[in-house]
């Protein structure tokens, strides 16, 4: 079982039949011990991709409610952190990438779980050290 941070990518995969990473998140969620860490802007992402799939925001919710995701606040007390994020990474860092790179540097024994390897494999946390990820 490992520690894991939950990126949108993972959890809608998880959540939608029809999704291109249905099978690999789904399988990756079976590996990760309870609570997830996630933050409210994946939730807001997640609640938007998912907003023509049955069932699925609600499902979402049941997640939270039933501890296996845990929506970790971050805002007032890490702006200024995820602020220097985004003013590094610029216009490639949208503001839930900047909460879980904050995420993987308050919790440096979990894993981020995205499909965005591409991003991921650019940021660092502490300023240079790579972060942890689990990647199709």
């Amino acid at each position: 079982m490992i520690d894991a941070i939950i990126d949108t990518g993972p959890l809608v995969g998880a959540l939608d039949q029809d999704d291109q990473w249905h099978k690999w998140s789904v399988t990756q969620f079976a590996t990760i011990r309870q609570p997830a860490l996630t933050c409210d802007a994946v939730i807001s992402e997640a609640c938007f991709l998912l907003r023509g799939t049955p069932d699925s925001r609600e499902k979402i919710f049941a997640l939270i409610e039933r501890g296996i995701l845990r929506v970790v606040p971050l805002l007032p007390d890490e702006s200024a952190a995820i602020r220097t994020l985004i003013s590094r990474y610029g216009q490639q860092m949208d503001y839930a990438d900047a909460c879980l790179v904050r995420l993987s540097e308050l919790h440096r024994a979990h894993v981020v779980v995205t499909t965005d390897a591409e991003d991921f494999g650019i940021y660092r946390r502490l300023g240079r050290q790579a972060i942890p990820l689990l990647v199709p």
